[in-house]
């Protein structure tokens, strides 16, 4: 055998052409030009979701997507068919139903409403609204027929003050309907007229305050009066009570009125007639003092002080008593032997020869003396006539005392035989009063 032959070496393959070259090097250039922009898309854009649950992609995806959205319009497309049939459906339903019951405004109403909430984005929804809204109008106008006569009637017993009689009328209208709206008509009605009885009470109490701002109680009361009877509930209790109220505030305005004119009246009293009484009195001439007190007290500019000008002529009456009393003592020792004293002091002692108007005349011996009636003493005059020709013992005779000796001035033995007439029991009272406040007080302390 001959020699081994060299060992194979491989065979070395035919080199690419050029063309394949060039494919191999653009199709790795592509590759790394394609990382490179998945590496940069990465970092600005979120993940994309899963594969597995997104379509697949490429050309075998989009056409799977299409049928997908093709699917979702056919839906939507038979949805939109579908509400726009039942809207006709419930259309035509209601135009039926507006057919067959023209009168039944109420229930066509309901049916038309129906299509508009039911079904609002439809064109029947559009066309059901206006039917909706005539047929408002129609019932408007059949609720305005039927109840105008109710609420005319209502409205004429309002206009005359019968507030109550309108409420009842509408109460008794509403009562006897079977439509709902009528009812609420006759109860929006009724609180009209309640609102109404109100602003006549405010109207009359307006005019009212004008009146009673003129003093004018007498022409206000009967706003309320005649608004009373016919008002309702609250406002006949407000009627009352301002009626209450004006009385009241006329009771005090008289009272006011006659306190004013009073004091007008007792200041010109005061002013013109009581100094000249009180000149009368120191005079004693008592019968001219009651005559003037007696005109006085009729004189109509002096009603307000009647009562006051009473007392005192009463006043009067008592010390004109006591004097008289005195003049009878006097008159009684007549041819008489007798002391009588002075205010000064002095004693005249004689026969009491004649009592005249003013003055006595006492003889003495071949002598005669005139004692002025207003000269002689308190003592005389009281020990002359207490327990002779008045009774020591009544308390009434010391009310006479004290009078006459206050109108002569003697403030002392008025104070003193006042006391005993309250200690007698006697009508004190009267006498005090018109010797500490009485016209003829005013007069001496104005002399004074």
């Amino acid at each position: 055998m001959g020699a081994p032959s060299e060992p194979l070496l491989p065979v070395d393959s035919a080199p690419p052409s050029r063309a394949r070259r060039w494919i191999a090097i653009g199709g790795a250039v592509a590759v790394v030009l394609g990382l490179v922009a998945v590496l940069v898309v990465r970092r600005g854009v979120p993940p994309p979701p899963d594969p597995a649950s997104s379509p697949a992609a490429g050309p075998s995806g989009s056409r799977a997507a299409a049928p997908e959205a093709g699917r979702r319009n056919s839906d939507a497309s038979r949805t939109e068919d579908a509400d726009d049939r039942r809207a006709r459906e419930l259309y035509q339903g209601a135009e039926a139903f507006e057919r067959a019951q023209p009168a039944d405004l109420e229930q066509r109403m309901a049916r038309w409403r129906a299509v508009v909430t039911q079904h609002p984005t439809t064109s029947w929804a559009k066309k059901a609204d206006d039917r909706l809204r005539a047929a408002t109008l129609s019932l408007q106008t059949l609720l305005d027929r039927e109840f105008e006569g109710t609420r005319e009637r209502a409205q004429t017993l309002a206009a005359a003050g019968r507030f109550v009689d309108a409420i009842q009328t509408l109460r008794s209208y509403g009562s006897s309907q079977t439509r709902d709206l009528l009812k609420r008509r006759s109860e929006v009605e009724i609180s009209a007229i309640e609102n109404a009885s109100r602003l006549a009470y405010n109207e009359a109490a307006s005019q009212a305050r004008g009146l009673a701002a003129k003093g004018d109680f007498a022409g206000a009361m009967p706003l309320f009066e005649s608004l009373s009877a016919g008002a309702i509930p609250d406002v006949a209790a407000r009627c009352r009570t301002s009626i209450e109220q004006l009385r009241a505030a006329a009771v005090q305005r008289e009272r006011f009125e006659g306190t004013r004119k009073g004091d007008d009246a007792r200041r010109a009293f005061g002013e013109e007639v009581a100094p000249r009484i009180l000149g009368l009195v120191r005079a004693r001439r008592y019968d001219d003092a009651l005559k003037e007190l007696s005109a006085a007290a009729a004189a109509p500019a002096n009603a307000s002080i009647k009562d006051d000008i009473t007392a005192e002529r009463a006043s009067l009456v008592d010390a004109s008593a006591f004097w008289e009393a005195f003049l009878k003592a006097l008159r009684a020792r007549t041819g008489q032997e007798a002391s009588v004293m002075l205010s000064d002091g002095r004693k005249l002692t004689g026969k009491i020869a004649r009592v005249l108007e003013d003055r006595i005349v006492v003889e003495s011996g071949e002598s005669t003396t005139d004692a002025p009636l207003d000269r002689l003493h308190a003592d005389l005059l009281v020990g002359w006539t207490l327990g002779k020709t008045l009774a020591a013992e009544e308390g009434l005779t010391y009310v006479k005392a004290a009078l006459f000796f206050f109108c002569e001035g003697r403030d002392d033995l008025a104070r003193l035989y006042l006391a005993t007439a309250r200690e007698l029991n006697g009508p004190a009272e009267p006498a005090e009063k018109v010797y500490r406040s009485g016209f003829l007080r005013a007069a001496i302390a104005a002399k004074k």
